[in-house]
């Protein structure tokens, strides 16, 4: 019993001081941010901080970590509806349910390792889609720089959205993704004849 109590009180804490980061990354540069700012927000003390994470770093990484789990369980869930290249649809609902995190992080000084970490996850989910879609098909150019193509043009709309003030619904920031994505996709597939 003690286990689970402790297990409970340690996810507890992990989420009043990422909450705490997210909260501060709002209103201030991510440089900016001290430990003591995240404690004073999350009303933790020092020794419960430093048993969880080592810096402020470990922290910000602890929580890009988290929303891209969060992100990867979301398509998960609602790809089946997208048996395409990417459950891209699914990743614009989530931006917009979630658009308070992810306006910290894409808005953030921890926006660099946040964008880098989740391009490669969304590259490496394209990379194997591309794969199965295409079966015998030949690229013109790498694999990877296809995938990475995708990846980058799905951030790109993620951060205008977000400049945009998300004016647009998910279904149109979809259908703006699959025409600038799918025109490259068919002009660098070459079928095996």
């Amino acid at each position: 019993m003690k286990t689970t109590k402790n297990d409970r009180r340690s996810r507890r804490t992990r989420q009043l001081l990422g909450a705490a980061l997210v909260e501060l990354m709002l209103e201030k540069r991510y440089d900016a941010i001290t430990v003591q700012d995240i404690l004073d927000r999350a009303d933790v003390g020092r020794s419960t901080f430093y048993a969880h994470y080592t810096d402020k770093e470990d922290l910000v990484i602890s929580e890009i970590a988290r929303v891209i789990h969060e992100l990867e369980r979301y398509t998960a869930e609602f790809g089946q509806e997208h048996a395409g290249l990417l459950p891209s649809l699914a990743f614009f609902r989530h931006v917009q349910e979630q658009r308070r995190l992810m306006r910290a992080f894409i808005w953030g000084r921890g926006a660099e390792t946040l964008m880098r970490d989740f391009q490669t996850q969304v590259g490496k989910i394209v990379a194997e889609n591309l794969r199965s879609l295409t079966g015998d098909a030949t690229f013109s150019v790498p694999l990877s720089l296809m995938a990475n193509f995708v990846a980058s043009t799905l951030l790109m709309l993620i951060q205008w959205w977000f400049e945009d003030d998300l004016r647009h619904s998910p279904e149109e920031m979809d259908a703006m993704f699959q025409k600038l994505i799918m025109p490259s996709i068919h002009a660098v597939i070459a079928r095996a004849g």
